[in-house]
C-alpha cells in the first residue's frame, strides 16, 4: 500500500512542536548547567512555596530549579519527537507556571526599565503556555480520531 504524504496541517503542527520544544530543551540545558543564579532568583518564590507545601523543604532551591530544568529538557525533547505531544505540552504548562511566577514578578518592582524587562519575559512565557495549550488541545483532538 503507497504511503500517504503528510497532511499540510501534521507538518505545521510538527513544526510548532520544533520550535516551542527548542526553547525548553536549550533552556533547561542551561540552568541545568548554571542553576545557581536561577535557584538565587527562585528563593523568595520557593520560600513562600515550601510555606504551602511543606515537603519541599527536603531539597535545597539548587535542586528544585535542576528538578524544574530536567522537565523543561526532556517533556521538551519528547514535544520535539512526537512522544505524546499533549502530555509532554502538559507538563510544560505546569511547570512552565512557577517558572513564570518566580523569575519574573515584574509587579513587585518599581516602575522602571527593570520591571518593563521582566513584564516582557512573563509575557514571553505567556505566550509560550499559549502556544503549548494549543498543542494539547490540538493533538488531543487528533488522538481521538476526531475530523481535521
Amino acid at each position: 500500500m503507497p504511503e500517504t504524504p503528510p497532511r499540510y496541517d501534521d507538518v505545521g503542527r510538527a513544526l510548532s512542536r520544533l520550535a516551542l520544544a527548542a526553547v525548553f530543551v536549550s533552556g533547561g540545558r542551561h540552568v541545568w548547567q548554571h542553576p545557581d543564579g536561577p535557584a538565587q532568583g527562585a528563593e523568595n518564590f520557593l520560600k513562600r512555596c515550601r510555606r504551602a507545601v511543606p515537603l519541599l523543604d527536603r531539597f535545597t532551591d539548587r535542586q528544585l530549579v535542576r528538578a524544574n530544568a530536567a522537565v523543561h529538557m526532556t517533556a521538551g525533547a519528547a514535544l520535539a519527537a512526537g512522544i505524546a505531544p499533549a502530555a509532554s505540552a502538559s507538563a510544560l504548562v505546569g511547570s512552565l507556571v512557577p517558572t513564570t511566577l518566580a523569575a519574573f514578578p515584574f509587579w513587585t518592582q518599581p516602575e522602571g526599565p527593570q520591571r518593563a524587562r521582566q513584564q516582557g519575559d512573563f509575557l514571553k512565557n505567556l505566550a509560550l503556555a499559549g502556544g503549548l495549550l494549543a498543542v494539547v488541545v490540538s493533538e488531543g483532538r487528533h488522538s481521538r480520531g476526531a475530523p481535521r
